[in-house]
């Protein structure tokens, strides 16, 4: 059997993946995020256009005509999955189905894993990457705008608490899922989360984590973030090499294209 290798787990450029845009809404809003509909802005929260669960099959043979060492598929957008839950697990289902070779993937920031759990394993998701950017109220009433979560919107500190419950209830839950890959996706904002990035680390070391992204901020203009100036590549890349340093047995993601929600292809590391 050949060995499927995932490019944001594995570090490798022989992985190749197909995003299925089909999680139209978000539960959240994230102050450096904008969903957005376009066919050159390459970030997570956009896509050309939105699929249908019934178009997956057709959508995904016509990937695999272009891309034929295709074995990934995933779902990251350009809302949450899990806010999405009917329609994300029936693609996943016919996903097994159709293509039951192919590992399946998806990225959430873990909101609706406790409402999700037994569906999550029913589905036999293969990876997951969490976006978890803070432990502490204060800052997390910060990157968050509000929740909604079962029905109500949560704002400030009342939303902040609720975050932090329930990521810390999705690492626990994921963590027992036996084979399950998880990621964590971290965003390193100057001036907001920057001072904790090692408080982070060092709760998340607790979990059963295969691998940490940290993502510098991508100031996207039109959002609570937009303005504030990104890092430079080489004070990013200096802050990796010291948490590297100081955390040698932990798996450091190297790279991050900050994928479109209908990404597919190869990603070129």
């Amino acid at each position: 059997m050949v060995k499927i290798l995932h490019p944001c787990f594995d570090e490798t450029e022989s992985g190749c993946r197909i995003h299925l845009p089909i999680a139209k809404k978000c539960n959240t809003k994230c102050n450096y995020c904008k969903m957005a509909f376009s066919k050159c802005d390459i970030r997570p929260g956009v896509t050309d256009k939105l699929l249908d669960v019934s178009d997956v099959v057709t959508y995904v043979n016509e990937s695999i005509e272009l891309y034929n060492d295709c074995k990934i598929i995933g779902i990251a957008g350009p809302g949450d999955p899990l806010a999405n839950p009917d329609d994300i697990f029936s693609a996943l289902e016919i996903v097994s189905e159709n293509y039951p070779d192919f590992k399946k993937c998806i990225c959430t920031n873990g909101f609706g894993v406790e409402d999700c759990a037994d569906k999550i394993k029913e589905a036999g998701i293969d990876y997951i990457t969490l976006t978890i950017n803070s432990i502490n109220v204060n800052t997390l009433s910060k990157i968050y705008k509000y929740i909604y979560y079962r029905d109500e919107y949560y704002e400030g500190e009342s939303a902040a608490q609720l975050i932090l419950r329930l990521q810390k209830s999705a690492l626990d839950i994921l963590s027992s899922i036996k084979g399950l890959k998880i990621k964590i996706n971290i965003v390193f904002i100057p001036g907001i989360n920057d001072k904790e990035i090692d408080e982070l680390i060092q709760f998340l070391c607790k979990f059963k984590i295969d691998i940490i992204n940290i993502i510098p901020l991508l100031s996207v203009s039109g959002t609570e973030f937009g303005t504030i100036e990104p890092l430079t590549h080489s004070d990013f890349c200096e802050i990796k090499k010291d948490l590297e340093n100081r955390y040698p047995k932990v798996k450091f993601k190297q790279s991050c294209q900050r994928c479109r929600s209908d990404a597919r292809g190869r990603i070129h590391l």
